[in-house]
């Protein structure tokens, strides 16, 4: 009886041992691939932080660039500079250059601190095909925005699909114009040339991109070479195409031979 006992207490101890070795052999083989995937998420997790850090500094970067590319130089007969209140005035011929944007006047008050700059006298902006003229100019040059006012005219330079001469010409007393998009409103007595078309406003606002005109106050449009008019509250005027949409108290005339 007591034999049989012992081998009972033998088999059980057996099992039981079995068992434990079993479990402690699945564990360790369970863990290894937990260990694994941990040890993935984490490489992963630094390489996007990796990546993170690589685009943030690849901005800075470009911003730096377009900071040096953005430098202002400035040529005049003489400055005078108060460092008490941080500006600078040119006298004499002053030369301003932005990038491909060439600025002439005679005077020229910069608030070197906001960068702001206030022109006087005989102003001209340049920029590739267009031509701004007016008698004061408030010039932000970190947003490359241009407030002219008196007696403004802009020619825009262009061509016709048979490449003749097809200019805009623009006369207001203000206009304000973004040069990096070269997008513009004009105000104020707005007359516009192109071709045959003369066209009256009080406000009309240019898209580049678009290649449209928006105009709005006393809209008139006169055809010369077909004696035909149109006015309105308000037209949009397609520059490609020449195409006209006019609302708001549309009238019309034509000369009959």
């Amino acid at each position: 009886m007591r034999n049989g006992k012992r081998f009972y207490f033998n088999n059980r101890f057996l099992i039981t041992s079995l068992v434990i070795l079993s479990l402690i052999i699945f564990l360790s083989l369970s863990l290894e691939p937990l260990e694994v995937l941990v040890f993935a998420q984490q490489e992963v997790a630094g390489e996007k932080k990796e990546t993170a850090e690589t685009a943030e500094e690849t901005k800075e970067k470009e911003e730096k660039e377009t900071a040096e590319e953005s430098e202002v130089n400035i040529q005049a007969d003489m400055v005078t500079y108060d460092k008490s209140t941080d500006k600078m005035i040119f006298k004499g011929k002053v030369v301003i250059t932005q990038e491909d944007i060439i600025l002439t006047a005679q005077e020229a008050d910069f608030d070197v601190n906001k960068k702001i700059g206030y022109l006087r006298g005989e102003i001209k902006l340049v920029q590739r095909d267009i031509t701004i003229t007016g008698e004061t100019l408030e010039a932000y040059l970190n947003d490359k925005r241009y407030l002219f006012q008196e007696k403004v005219e802009l020619i825009q330079e262009r061509k016709d699909e048979e490449g003749e001469e097809d200019n805009l010409l623009w006369n207001c007393n203000n206009l304000e114009i973004f040069t990096d998009s070269r997008n513009l409103t004009a105000r104020g007595g707005v007359k516009i040339l192109k071709g045959d078309y003369t066209i009256t406003a009080e406000e009309a606002v240019y898209n580049d991109q678009e290649q449209k005109i928006n105009l709005s106050g006393k809209v008139r449009i006169e055809e010369k070479e077909g004696g035909r008019w149109i006015s309105g509250d308000k037209a949009v005027f397609y520059v490609e195409t020449e195409r006209l949409e006019v609302e708001g108290k549309v009238q019309s005339g034509i000369k009959l031979d």
